[in-house]
């Protein structure tokens, strides 16, 4: 029997593991990516229209937690890995399991429209000057979640002559030498550029109108995103569903606690009050807050108007002067507009949603857990609509499972009506996070639809896991791995435990990460312990 063909779009971490996980469930499958590398946003570039990391970009999610859900990395990388080393990583993934000879380099999807006999997708593709296209059973989207940048519209940008840019094309901090920068953002990208900016420009503004959750990699020697394991999430994902508002509050009320006992904060500089966790992804940096302490880096309000060629008013009435460039750090939206016949953001919102007073971002996707097109859900799967804290690498190893297990005929999907009225209920929700707020179109609730994904995959984490029958069972049995997993390194290799895509190598992984958090925490107490005594002698 012939095999389903498959299409991918683009060629970064969830388009790769797109590949290897259809290909495991007996599609062929062909990857197309624009660029003449695979790697995404990890394979830098000097060009300024498109989004990569700098060579001096750190991740900002542990490699614990921000891996390829049976591929770890290597042992001999540090805890966060510098984006070369990552940009190396998913190479040797794409090797390991042989994904390169199902990669087009050099190839960009113009458009996918549904064939004239209305059973397969033609996909129409541009490689250098040659056009073609070729016929597919089936389509995966995973041209990245920053695909658009936001700009801004300010008052006054004609009078200025400084240099305004998007973050996306901020290449070369040198290229700053002796000059009066305004960063406008505190998000990552604002953190990172505005550091970055430190001994190339004279003076450094960061400016932004409201709080964020700043938070460094490691606290106490260990990373930080390791400080909320499973159980911890699982209690976080119960309040959520049975008391949202008290769940909100109290993790708000953790998040900022977490903040403050790690950093010092100025009230002039209004990092704090932060805005919500569910709905915004903290700011990861260890070095914009000695900045702003240092004084390298100050912190103004947001900007109000574009004054003249070179001064910009601010909302608190102050006028900066003699400005040489803007770099803007408003963000980005994912590309949804390749299926010109079946846009999921074309069709009417729902009037919750029309209501809201924040949001101003584009219309939200009619996606099935914000996937799956429901009329056409046995065939199109975006991968590029999904926000949420965990790390990018895993989720899109997981979600790819689900998708080929989808359409493998090993997980049914509800009715299309049921699918609709799930995506009605989702933007209801979506809504009451934007009222008075920003959000992201592609935000997802994060509990229900990593358990959904688990649920598609196979994976058993759910059930093995859970307090059902079977997660107590598993608990009597193996007290000691299951206290591992639910209260030690949340690990992505979990996914690979038990279940359809169950991976031998999973377990020892899982307790290799722990061996080595717990090592490096049994550090950092010695270097306490050093320091005591150090401290203790000096009095002495």
């Amino acid at each position: 029997m012939k095999k389903a063909t498959v299409a991918v779009v683009g060629g970064g971490p969830f388009g790769l593991s797109a590949v290897k996980n259809l290909r495991e469930a007996g599609f062929e499958v062909t990857l197309f990516e624009q660029r003449d590398t695979i790697g995404g946003v990890w394979a830098s570039s000097e060009d300024p229209s498109i989004l990569t990391t700098l060579p001096t970009t750190i991740s900002n999610v542990s490699k614990y937690r921000s891996c390829f859900t049976d591929f770890p990395a290597p042992d001999d990388t540090p805890a966060y890995l510098p984006a070369p080393q990552v940009y190396e990583y998913i190479k040797d993934y794409a090797q390991h399991f042989a994904i390169l000879p199902h990669v087009k380099l050099n190839t960009k999807v113009v458009k996918v429209v549904r064939t004239k006999d209305d059973t397969k997708w033609q996909v129409h593709i541009r490689s250098g000057k040659e056009e073609a296209s070729l016929v597919f059973d089936k389509v995966v989207f995973c041209n990245g979640l920053m695909q658009i940048p936001c700009v801004p519209t300010l008052e006054g940008r004609e009078k200025f002559t400084g240099t305004v840019i998007h973050s996306q094309a901020f290449k070369r901090p040198e290229a700053f030498t002796g000059q009066r920068v305004v960063v406008v953002g505190l998000g990552n990208s604002a953190a990172d550029t505005a550091t970055g900016l430190v001994g190339h420009a004279s003076k450094i503004y960061i400016s932004h109108r409201r709080g964020m959750n700043i938070f460094p990699r490691t606290h106490s020697g260990v990373p930080l995103d390791l400080q909320f394991p499973r159980r911890l999430l699982t209690i976080k994902n119960l309040l959520a569903r049975f008391v949202p508002r008290f769940s909100q509050w109290l993790f708000d009320r953790e998040v900022r606690a977490l903040t403050t006992s790690v950093y010092s904060l100025d009230p002039a500089w209004r990092i704090h009050p932060p805005p919500t966790i569910v709905s915004h992804q903290p700011t990861i940096t260890d070095t914009l807050i000695p900045c702003l302490h240092a004084g390298s880096i100050a912190s103004v309000h947001g900007i109000q108007r574009f004054l003249s060629a070179r001064s910009i008013e601010l909302l608190d009435g102050t006028v900066l002067t003699d400005i040489d460039a803007v770099v803007l750090c408003a963000g980005y939206q994912p590309r949804l507009d390749l299926m010109p016949d079946h846009n999921p953001t074309a069709t009417p919102q729902t009037k919750a949603f029309v209501a809201t007073t924040g949001y101003r971002g584009p219309p939200l996707a009619r996606l099935y857990q914000n996937i799956f097109l429901p009329a056409h859900a046995d065939s199109v799967a975006y991968l590029n609509y999904n926000a949420l804290t965990e790390g990018a690498v895993p989720v899109g190893d997981l979600a790819s499972m689900a998708v080929a297990a989808v359409w493998a005929n090993q997980y049914a999907l509800p009715s299309p009506a049921a699918m609709n009225k799930h995506i009605d209920a989702h933007h209801a929700w979506v809504a009451s996070l934007a009222q008075g707020d920003t959000v992201y179109a592609g935000i997802v609730n994060e509990g229900p639809w990593l358990a959904f994904l688990n649920e598609a995959a196979g994976t058993r984490v759910n059930e093995y896991l859970g307090y059902g029958l079977r997660g107590w069972g598993f608990w009597l049995r193996e007290w000691r791995f299951c206290n591992l997993c639910m209260g030690g390194v949340l690990s992505a290799h979990v996914y690979r435990l038990w279940g359809r895509g169950r991976w031998e190598g999973a377990r020892g992984a899982v307790e290799k990460a722990n061996r080595d958090v717990l090592g490096k925490r049994e550090e950092e107490g010695k270097r306490e312990e050093e320091v005591l005594l150090l401290s203790g002698g000096a009095a002495l």
